[in-house]
């Protein structure tokens, strides 16, 4: 008689404020376990998943002594997170199978197996392969397909690909580190899974949904378009890049799939800022005028924004959002970030050449708003500029004023759920926030998480896994057990301008 199996599958998550608490808020909450429980056999499997950005730290001894197999997801950053769960799960259950993916294990494979049991290198439906050598090949699905049903963090949106990969090579995106030919789903799998999800109001998780082959990209939109007016679909969002914008043939298509939010990475409204980050496809237009047009087709316009103190001078950073909070017709990014020079994108080997990546760099400090990377105006001067910046310090009343003008301006575009989406927005963009007054945003001085303290007594020999990992050594060489990511140094060649349409049974 075989066993039956309990799987526990955890997108791990360090809270940005460095406070140990959640985000049960934020669009879009990570889907990684979704797509990972679809390669088990339901029959044979009992899973569970938890989301640390939504839930919080997963610290419940009980639900970690639980599984027979462990499975990890997260971010870069989230890396030594990782480590922590490990720890809970082999101190309470010695015999608990690890399995780790993501960002870091796929560059860091020989490192990552000092830690875990399995590590997953390649696309999500690699844990096929891992469940067959771990429990045996009649634990793996017939056919891979996202558990929807247990994302109990969706209560409004349903969260679908639609697409994978992207077709740009921007120098910051974790995309960038390997070459991954931009895969399109069929319109009738896109449709299948629409209907899976169990909402009528959608989020695409893609990379880029708009793509490099129009055929198909209008392919997918005559299909939304049907499902929409037969009631299927009622209102959906995706991220995409500016070239989209560029014929108002797409945006009048997506308005009548029913649109009602588009994701764009502006990154800056500074060009040499956009072709340092070869964000090439954003100075080929007006992103003002690009911005109004997607806004007076009553498609709500979302976006973020990298702020690079090394390449420019913090008067300009400052005056870029200023320009920002002076002119309505621009909603308010979402978030602005510092640049990240995430292992193995061209932008951190370019950093390490250099010498750029500051001493006692962590993994952990690899967020949106901790300084890894030597300041133009140096240290002192980005000490004194950014935490009052980060935290809107004299800006919150403008803030206000140019939200009430920018939904004056576009009252008559925008419908009411449209102008609640942006309201929401704006709050979280003002919130106060980043208020604790140990934090240093640098990284070689930068607190660390409540998370690194154990929650409960663990095993002596993993009493280490809860130091932080090092990127760089405290005269700013590269660790040396991370090493292996030196393979990686030549930058990928870029993208061919082409696409892959996947049928139905590939893409399962």
């Amino acid at each position: 008689m075989r066993r039956f199996k309990k799987v526990l599958i955890v997108v791990c998550r360090f809270d940005e404020d460095r406070n140990g608490g959640s985000r049960p808020w934020r669009v879009p909450q990570g889907m990684a376990p979704v797509f990972i429980a679809g390669g088990f056999n339901p029959a044979l499997c009992e899973l569970r998943v938890y989301s640390e950005l939504f839930s919080g730290p997963l610290e419940n001894k009980k639900l970690l002594a639980w599984p027979d197999m462990l499975v990890l997801s997260g971010l870069q950053v989230d890396f030594d997170r990782f480590l922590h769960l490990t720890a809970y799960a082999r101190t309470l259950n010695p015999n608990v199978i690890v399995v780790a993916g993501g960002s870091v294990v796929e560059i860091l494979p020989a490192f990552s197996r000092q830690f875990f049991d399995y590590c997953c290198t390649g696309a999500v439906e690699e844990i096929g392969e891992v469940i067959a050598a771990a429990f045996g090949p009649e634990y793996v699905a017939e056919a891979f397909a996202p558990r929807y049903d247990l994302a109990y963090w969706n209560k409004i949106l349903g969260m679908v690909e639609s697409s994978r990969h992207c077709n740009f090579n921007c120098s910051f995106c974790a995309l960038s580190i390997k070459s991954n030919t931009y895969l399109n789903y069929s319109p009738e799998h896109v449709c299948q899974e629409i209907r899976r999800s169990g909402f009528k109001r959608i989020f695409f998780l893609d990379n880029n949904f708009y793509g490099n082959n129009a055929h198909e990209f209008d392919r997918k939109l005559q299909m939304m378009i049907a499902m929409k007016n037969a009631g299927e679909l009622a209102a959906w969002g995706a991220e995409l890049t500016a070239d989209f914008f560029l014929k108002d043939r797409n945006l009048a298509l997506a308005k009548a799939a029913g649109c009602a939010a588009l994701f764009c990475g502006v990154e800056s409204f500074d060009v040499q800022s956009l072709l340092s980050f070869n964000k090439r496809q954003n100075v080929v237009t007006d992103q003002t005028a690009l911005i109004r047009k997607c806004l007076e087709a009553g498609i709500l316009f979302l976006y973020g924004l990298i702020f690079d103190p090394t390449r420019r001078t913090l008067h300009s950073i400052a005056a870029e959002l200023d320009y920002i909070l002076a002119h309505d017709e621009i909603p308010l990014p979402s978030y602005f970030t510092l640049p990240i020079p995430l292992l193995g994108t061209p932008l951190f080997f370019e950093s390490l050449k250099n010498g750029a990546i500051l001493p006692n760099t962590r993994i952990r400090d690899l967020d949106a708003y901790t300084l890894c990377l030597r300041p133009l105006e140096g240290m002192r001067a980005f000490s004194a500029f950014w935490p009052d910046f980060i935290r809107l310090k004299k800006r919150k009343a403008a803030v206000i004023r140019h939200e009430a003008g920018f939904l004056q301006r576009y009252k008559n575009f925008l419908t009411r759920w449209q102008k609640l989406v942006s309201l929401g927005n704006a709050a979280v963009f003002a919130l106060p926030k980043y208020r604790n007054p140990r934090r240093t945003f640098v990284s070689a001085t930068e607190i660390l998480d409540p998370q690194y303290q154990p929650a409960f007594h663990l095993a002596s020999k993993f009493v280490s896994y809860f130091q932080p990992t090092l990127l760089t050594d405290s005269t700013g060489v590269l660790n040396p057990y991370l090493e292996e990511v030196m393979q990686l140094e030549k930058p990928p060649a870029l993208k061919l301008n082409r696409s892959t349409t996947l049928s139905d049974e590939q893409s399962a």
